[in-house]
């Protein structure tokens, strides 16, 4: 095998462990942030009410695993289209985008829908993510492969709760 397989080897590993563990650590942060902000949320609204807080919650969080799976559906097959390394771009820019723009959600709906679109893009980036690590290694190494990028994602949540045991994460 030449240097240059092995070391695009390494490469897709190595974007498919950071994706999931940056995907866990986002969603390791994601309730300590948003408790917060739907109370204010709700503040403005002039609503005092826990169960406005726990009822949203509930559906941003529903929310946003029907968007991963969709996402995982709709960037598999554009992956089959255009390619998996560009569907995974593609896939990332629209998670990070819609990430991001949750900072400026001004409403509860607000919110669901942008964690909606930014979990159509994490989706995609798991599934591609895995389908290209597994074309690229060798037969007998590809569960201990998917074994590490799953563990990625759980890395990404003890790395958030880690940091949030030292800065308050609000």
């Amino acid at each position: 095998m030449s240097d240059s397989a092995q070391n695009k080897r390494w490469l897709v590993l190595a974007a498919a462990f950071l994706g999931w563990m940056f995907d866990g650590m986002e969603m390791g942060i994601f309730p300590l942030v948003a408790r917060p902000a739907l109370q204010e949320m709700q503040a403005a609204a002039h609503i005092v009410d826990e169960q406005f807080v726990q009822l949203w919650m509930g559906r941003i969080t529903a929310l946003f695993l029907l968007g991963a799976a969709g996402g995982g559906l709709v960037f598999g097959w554009l992956g089959d289209r255009i390619g998996r390394v560009r569907a995974m771009s593609a896939s990332i820019l629209c998670y990070s985008l819609f990430t991001g723009l949750t900072y400026f959600a001004q409403t509860p709906w607000q919110l669901g829908g942008l964690r909606f679109i930014a979990a159509l893009g994490m989706g995609g980036e798991w599934s591609l993510g895995v389908a290209l690590v597994m074309e690229t290694w060798p037969k007998e190494k590809r569960p201990l492969m998917a074994a590490l990028i799953g563990a990625a994602g759980n890395l990404g949540y003890v790395v958030i709760a880690t940091l949030a045991l030292f800065f308050p994460v609000t």
